[in-house]
């Protein structure tokens, strides 16, 4: 008998525990989230991040190294000069490389879990999309950085053909870097949604 009543009592403690976690997701989690999500979503960039006319020109450039290679015909040190300049100032725009997503990461992992536990799994699904688009937004600043290292190396070597190559990378990477900024955008409103907001 005294099985029976300890069993009872710790099904009931189990299913009180449960309903305040599900209480304070549903009353207090949801409503910061919703103000959090809405507050991310009006602080994002204007878009597109990377102007369309700087990524064309960037092309355009690609090719005119290509039909008209000329760096080797600049002296080795003003090559030199040239891919410092482009070490030091050859950056993404302002904002690309110091985003925190390891951060924001954390805090939708345990948003997602909050709300699997709650039976809430569309909404715990549509978090974890917004993670990896920053995980892949988090990749192409990568890219970026590595690309920018590589045409200042290739340029200072006056190997004309890398460097066009180069430039194709680094406007596919901006490219594909507004397309994740908009799917982020798109994302964070489908949250949103989904909060109720």
């Amino acid at each position: 008998m005294n099985r029976k009543i300890l069993a009872l009592v710790i099904i009931l403690v189990v299913i009180g525990v449960y309903g305040l976690f599900y209480v304070a997701v549903t009353s207090v989690l949801i409503p910061m989230e919703l103000n959090s999500f809405k507050s991310e979503l009006n602080a994002m960039p204007q878009l597109p991040v990377n102007n369309n006319s700087t990524i064309n020109g960037m092309e355009n450039s690609a090719l005119d190294v290509d039909s008209y290679p000329s760096l080797m015909s600049m002296s080795q040190s003003q090559r030199t000069e040239m891919a410092n300049q482009m070490r030091n100032s050859n950056s993404p725009p302002s904002g690309y490389l110091n985003q925190n997503f390891t951060g924001s990461n954390n805090f939708y992992a345990i948003s997602a879990l909050a709300y699997e536990l709650t039976g809430k799994g569309t909404l715990a699904t549509e978090i974890n999309n917004l993670t990896n688009i920053t995980n892949n937004l988090s990749s192409l600043n990568n890219e970026t950085t590595t690309i920018n290292q590589k045409s200042a190396k290739d340029f200072e070597n006056g190997d004309d053909k890398a460097y066009a190559n180069d430039l194709r990378s680094t406007a596919n990477n901006l490219k594909q870097y507004n397309n994740a900024m908009n799917d982020q955008k798109i994302q964070l409103q489908n949250i949103i949604n989904q909060l109720g907001g």
